[in-house]
């Protein structure tokens, strides 16, 4: 039996490490996890903490059998297609189970909140919302009108979210994993007892440095993350993008056109167009164009979409590949079932893949991007996957 997870482990962490241990005591030691996980930038529109193969190192030790990457830009979409082009991955490696955590914990909660959400009566209250306050931005509109036809309900739990859209892509599309749930431990917000959060380890790091992941994850994770950084290569520096981010902003002022095509919430591209050549920094670029209609996570991916030229075709396409990042012995079993010309093993032989590396010749930039935010030389041309005999 084979169970996904799609994940960022950004880092993997004992939170993580828990999760796996909770799937293999449902479905068994000798289950093959996949680790289907976000390459290079995340939902956030952030570069990773450190660079794919890296985390798939950590992540082979904490419990995975096999990592594979959701590409660029699927790993720095919304929700809905980070989910949708997860689920699609996992599915052509033939997983049986697709496993994801949860602050709630319970499917039928979750299956009864996404027919609530794909409902036409709270579509239609959101719009009329919307319109009467158009400060109210989509998310929040839906949020409201949910609130008032069902009752308060946390609806900002990131992993109940996903869980949302994993449901979604999963009743979208036929021969797709059976969803299986696993309630998260801690508060997502930062407080309460259980597991440190991969976002407050951030945080952590950039004050602390490695000493701020010791004894948050298991000693084999750690071990990657370590030589990491000493090459240089770990806590990445968005900022270093900051003058790329804002000439481009700057040009696409005069070329209006050209934001038409460009991916990205319409409300959160006119924002960052509209206050760029007044800031100097990402940090100044964000704080001016905040905004009630605007999440700092779309104004975030706008500006990576900006830089990278990503449109909005490429977000809603069907992943072309995956790429290998690590694997067991038990893990390269999966890759035998794989369709031919979907598992990229190194990036050099991008042009045997079934659509001829096209999917992944448009992502060069954010490459490119991402390579730039570390001290250290990061050669994604050059990466081999990490393969183990255990």
């Amino acid at each position: 039996m084979q169970i996904a997870v799609i994940c960022e482990y950004n880092p993997f962490h004992d939170g993580h490490a828990y999760m796996l241990r909770q799937v293999r005591a449902r479905f068994g030691d000798d289950a093959t996890v996949t680790a289907v996980m976000g390459g290079i930038f995340s939902q956030r529109g952030e570069p990773y903490i450190a660079p794919p193969y890296t985390r798939a190192a950590s992540a082979l030790a904490g419990g995975c059998d096999l990592v594979v990457e959701l590409p660029f830009p699927f790993s720095a979409s919304r929700a809905a297609d980070f989910a949708r082009a997860g689920v699609e991955i996992a599915a052509k490696l033939g997983a049986d189970i697709l496993a994801f955590g949860s602050e709630c914990g319970d499917l039928e909660t979750l299956e009864k909140r996404r027919t609530r959400l794909d409902g036409e009566e709270l579509r239609a209250l959101a719009s009329s919302l919307s319109a009467a306050d158009p400060s109210l931005g989509t998310t929040r509109a839906s949020a409201k009108a949910y609130e008032t036809l069902y009752g308060k309900e946390d609806l900002a739990a990131p992993n109940d979210i996903l869980a949302v859209e994993y449901l979604r892509a999963l009743a979208k599309y036929e021969n797709t994993p059976a969803p299986a749930v696993i309630r998260r431990i801690g508060d997502y917000k930062g407080g309460g007892e259980g597991y440190a959060s991969a976002s407050a380890l951030r945080r952590a790091y950039a004050e602390n440095r490695l000493a701020a992941f010791r004894g948050q994850m298991p000693d084999g994770a750690f071990a990657p993350l370590e030589a990491a950084a000493g090459a240089g290569l770990l806590g990445a520096d968005e900022n270093r993008l900051a003058s790329a981010v804002l000439m481009k902003l700057s040009a696409l002022r005069r070329t209006p056109d050209a934001v038409k095509a460009l991916g990205g919430e319409r409300a959160a591209l006119e924002r960052l167009c509209a206050v760029a050549d007044g800031v100097r920094t990402l940090d100044g670029l964000f704080a001016a164009a905040a905004s009630k209609r605007c999440t700092d996570a779309s104004l975030r991916r706008a500006a990576l979409y900006v830089l990278t030229d990503t449109t909005e075709e490429m977000l809603t396409a069907a992943p072309a590949y995956t790429r290998l990042l690590a694997a067991n012995a038990h893990g390269r079993t999966v890759l035998s079932r794989a369709p031919r010309g979907f598992v990229l093993t190194k990036p050099a032989d991008a042009g045997k893949l079934s659509d001829g590396g096209a999917q992944f010749a448009a992502t060069f930039a954010a490459e490119r991007a991402f390579a730039l935010s570390f001290d250290g030389n990061y050669d994604f041309m050059r990466q081999a996957p990490l393969i183990t005999e255990d």
